[in-house]
């Protein structure tokens, strides 16, 4: 993160828009996504408030189970990407759906803060259209996936939400002088104490991107029920083959109003704080 800010900070002599191409590394290339999962997902359709029209991914789950579960990728990343992380949600009865953004992957459009929380609201609706208006809606974020997961969860209603690897603020990453002149902020702490639905946060000690003072701050700034997974020498990028059981078992406790018993187990050497 602070590396992706000083190349920004290098560019802020000229307009916005440079600054956040190096901000969100946003790629249009439309992707195939038959090379990204072993079992093909439905696209689905969605058009945003300010009517851009983007192209998502959706796995059904068991036609009874009321929870569906909103994947968000990271910087440079794309839908593609994260349906290699969110098939690993799969196959538990949740409704898995992957979120893309404007300007990633094909879609039209370029990336803005107030776009990306668009993006994800849309998605947000779409859920309650695939699964009906009773929907239990999870957002699971990485990187900033999980600000804009966040951001979204503190505009509209949702269940829970999971965040992987997700810094505090945008601005508190940058070089000295430089936070202010962002367009984007991304100040994850204020959006933290706006949210009502339970939050679970993973985060590896050896992320290179995201160090865990940031991962303190986030999660001393969260209001609602919290539960903070630490993964000793764990990276940046999620190993979901590890760490997707811990995400379904998370959205059954806060589901069931049972996160003071999250979870269950720990991996060996991982540690959890609670508030």
């Amino acid at each position: 993160m602070t590396a992706m800010l000083a190349a920004a900070a290098m560019m802020l002599g000229g307009c916005a828009s440079t600054v956040r191409e190096q901000i969100y590394k946003a790629d249009d290339t439309r992707i195939d996504i038959a090379q990204w999962v072993k079992a093909l997902p439905r696209a689905i359709p969605v058009r945003t408030e300010d009517g851009v029209a983007l192209t998502g991914y959706y796995w059904p789950g068991d036609p009874a189970d009321r929870d569906v579960l909103l994947f968000f990728h990271g910087r440079g990343s794309h839908q593609g990407v994260a349906a290699r992380y969110a098939e690993h949600l799969t196959g538990q009865g949740d409704h898995v759906i992957v979120v893309s953004y404007r300007g990633f992957g094909g879609n039209p459009g370029s990336p803005t803060q107030a776009g990306l929380m668009a993006d994800g609201r849309a998605y947000v609706a779409l859920a309650r259209q695939l699964v009906g208006p009773d929907a239990h809606v999870f957002l699971v974020g990485h990187s900033l996936g999980g600000a804009v997961a966040l951001h979204v969860a503190a505009t509209v209603t949702v269940s829970g939400v999971v965040t992987l690897s997700t810094f505090d603020k945008l601005t508190e990453s940058a070089p000295a002088g430089v936070g202010a002149l962002l367009p984007d902020k991304w100040n994850n702490l204020d959006a933290a104490t706006k949210i009502a639905a339970p939050l679970v946060m993973m985060h590896g000690t050896a992320d290179d991107r995201v160090d865990m003072g940031q991962a303190a701050a986030l999660f001393a700034a969260a209001r609602s029920p919290t539960d903070w997974l630490i993964a000793p020498g764990a990276g940046h990028n999620p190993d979901m083959i590890r760490i997707a059981p811990l995400v379904s078992e998370a959205v059954e406790a806060m589901d069931s109003g049972a996160l003071a018993r999250y979870p269950v187990a720990l991996p060996a050497g991982w540690e959890v704080r609670r508030k």
